[in-house]
């Protein structure tokens, strides 16, 4: 495989709200994320004293708390911190959950401060479990993101954007991509276009036929570029 083009709408509300035709994306936000599980006792809700209880259900929801907590001390610079998941077992009305399981992530566009994100997201899980008389494990733990992208690419896209005399700017990517696991295989690149107030991952989520006119037209030209090179 010689190289990976991939065009995609921003997922954000910058282009949108810029008015720009076009992103051309530099790289994509650090991202440090994991799963965890938390060990406790079924016990009766009702006889069962606050002091002797271990409800891993309510360990796994401080812990997401905590990470959402996270992502506010850190969003002023556009840090974001998500509690994505959280399942119990039994999950049932008058017993306590004997095993919980969460999942969480954190990005910011520093790597530094990601990781600073990360260490404080690990700290808050074992502080969730302790305090709720449960034991946490990490299940599994990923990391992606960062400057994954080929810079001769990049250059291209951005060439094309200026020559065809669209409005454009560069962008991080903010979300994960097939992009992004492609780039560890070959030279890999992206181009984001514009949605409406940048929803996704929503029934809202809109994009016309206008809002892909710059990007696909970069796409092409990159591409047939890149093949003739």
């Amino acid at each position: 495989m010689d190289a990976y083009f991939e065009l995609h709408i921003e997922q954000g509300p910058i282009l949108d709200a810029e008015n720009r035709q076009v992103g051309i994306v530099t790289g994509g936000y650090p991202v440090r994320g994991m799963r965890a599980s938390f060990k406790g006792q079924t016990s009766h809700t009702g006889p069962t004293p606050m002091d002797l209880r271990k409800n891993a259900l309510a360990a796994g929801a401080r812990w997401l708390t905590a990470v959402d907590d996270i992502g506010w001390d850190f969003a002023v610079h556009d840090g974001k911190a998500t509690a994505a998941r959280l399942t119990a077992w039994p999950n049932k009305p008058g017993i306590l959950s004997d095993k919980a399981e969460a999942v969480c992530d954190v990005r910011h566009p520093d790597p530094i401060t990601t990781r600073a994100m990360a260490e404080k997201m690990r700290r808050a899980l074992y502080e969730s479990a302790a305090r709720c008389g449960c034991e946490a494990q990490i299940e599994d733990e990923w990391e992606w993101g960062g400057d994954i992208f080929d810079h001769e690419m990049i250059d291209g896209i951005r060439d094309e954007a200026i020559r065809m005399g669209f409005n454009w700017r560069d962008i991080q990517s903010q979300a994960g991509h097939d992009a992004y696991f492609l780039a560890t295989h070959c030279p890999t690149a992206m181009i984001f276009t514009p949605c409406e107030n940048g929803i996704t991952h929503n029934n809202e989520e809109n994009c016309t036929p206008e809002n892909f006119v710059a990007g696909l037209n970069i796409l092409l030209h990159a591409v047939v570029n890149r093949a003739d090179r």
